[in-house]
């Protein structure tokens, strides 16, 4: 009897566990950043506090060693895919990918309520008529992952940036974002995210590039 009571305790905190609320914050600006929290307490991240304050402090060399794997791997796939396309063509590519996992995790959708969303975003070029073309791609790839959200979430917050820039040389792409979701469904969310994570990876043979 005692068995089956401990047994029924341990079940009822993992079911609590799995149907409590996290959040997730995400971000990119030249690397990739993630948290999350779990009743308003940090329980991951990719890159603490603490290193970020060491960053400033350190060199090059220091800061290449310390940097965390997913830092890495974000700097690599966006550097892969800005140097394989051009940076609008990497965006696009991004955004393409981004609208394969929604089609994908459209159903949790609703479970979802995402709190924010920055996207920032400057398509520079010294031709300005290139410029201007590549600028119309950019928009035809991100305003529909966007509309898709809107229409599925909706946002408590949105602030989007995106124009052309015939002045500056360099392009910019930064985003950052958060949402709240309950555990299981992150746990759904990601194993399918990751699938198509994966298949995304093999088919730019971005494996073959590290």
């Amino acid at each position: 009897m005692t068995a089956l009571i401990i047994i029924g305790v341990i079940l009822l905190i993992l079911l609590l566990i799995l149907f409590s609320p996290v959040r997730v914050w995400v971000s990119y600006e030249d690397s990739f950043h993630l948290k999350l929290y779990f009743a308003g307490i940090k329980i991951f991240s990719t890159k603490s506090d603490i290193g970020q304050e060491k960053e400033k402090t350190t060199d090059k060399g220091s800061d290449a060693k310390s940097e965390n794997t997913a830092i890495k791997e974000g700097k690599r796939f966006f550097g892969f895919l800005k140097e394989k396309y051009g940076f609008s063509g990497a965006v696009k590519t991004v955004f393409g990918f981004i609208g394969d996992v929604l089609a994908h995790i459209k159903k949790l959708l609703r479970h979802i309520k995402f709190k924010s969303i920055i996207l920032d975003i400057s398509v520079s070029g010294d031709d300005a008529a290139k410029t201007a073309v590549e600028y119309g791609g950019v928009c035809a790839a991100v305003y529909p992952v966007l509309s898709v959200l809107d229409t599925c979430a909706g946002f408590s917050y949105k602030q989007i940036n995106i124009k052309s820039d015939f002045v500056s040389e360099n392009s910019r792409f930064r985003f950052s974002g958060s949402v709240i979701l309950r555990v299981f469904f992150l746990l759904v969310a990601a194993i399918k995210i990751y699938s198509e994570y994966k298949k995304f990876v093999s088919k730019e043979n971005f494996n073959e590039r590290k």
